[in-house]
């Protein structure tokens, strides 16, 4: 007579058998919470690195530094520009390629930077007047004259040309000096471009 082995009922599982109650108790260690100081470390932590992430991205002041280095070399381009223009008032430059790539040069420069802080203070046209009346009064001498000053400065007049006509323009900027002294074409330029860097240098930021 074969003898009978009595087995449990319920599902027959291929491998280990888990209790129920070691399945909950893993169940609640995986989601255990971390101990309390542990959790405030991590939870400071990703709130200290978002508010750096914050900061450096729109922080005032990294713009406030790029608009006093715009601004200021801005304005000392304009200082730059003066001094070599107004070397034509002691001596006649016309004939000099050196001086007219330098003045081209320097010129070109102002160009982009009018362009730069016209788009900064495109909602208050006002504030950059003075340099606005520099670009076009300099640009369109003479107005008598077809192709006029701004003209050959913007072709790097003296790079590799000297034009008669751009030649012509200087000499008769240095005689008029001559002549008319302060009250020349080329001092009253010096007024404007003063007046301009004035302009610009009170909108620096920590201006005192």
């Amino acid at each position: 007579m074969t003898r009978r082995v009595d087995r449990p009922e319920g599902p027959r599982d291929e491998g280990m058998y888990t209790p129920k109650i070691q399945e909950d108790k893993k169940e609640k260690e995986k989601f255990a919470p971390l101990p309390e100081d542990r959790d405030k470390q991590i939870l400071f932590a990703t709130f200290f690195s978002y508010l750096k992430n914050l900061f450096d991205t729109f922080s005032p002041s990294k713009k406030i530094a790029g608009r006093v280095v715009d601004l200021q070399e801005i304005a000392n381009n304009l200082e730059e520009f003066k001094r070599i223009l107004m070397r034509l008032k002691k001596e006649d430059l016309s004939n000099d390629a050196a001086f007219a790539t330098e003045l081209s040069a320097i010129w070109e420069k102002l160009v982009d930077d009018f362009h730069e802080i016209e788009v900064i203070k495109r909602k208050n046209m006002k504030e950059i007047a003075a340099f606005r009346k520099v670009m076009d009064t300099i640009k369109l001498y003479p107005v008598d004259s077809e192709h006029r000053l701004g003209y050959y400065l913007l072709e790097h007049a003296g790079q590799d040309w000297l034009p008669f006509p751009f030649i012509e323009i200087l000499l008769r900027l240095h005689e008029d000096h001559k002549q008319q002294k302060n009250e020349s074409t080329l001092s009253r330029w010096h007024s404007l471009i003063d007046q301009a860097i004035e302009a610009i240098e009170m909108h620096l930021p920590f201006n005192p």
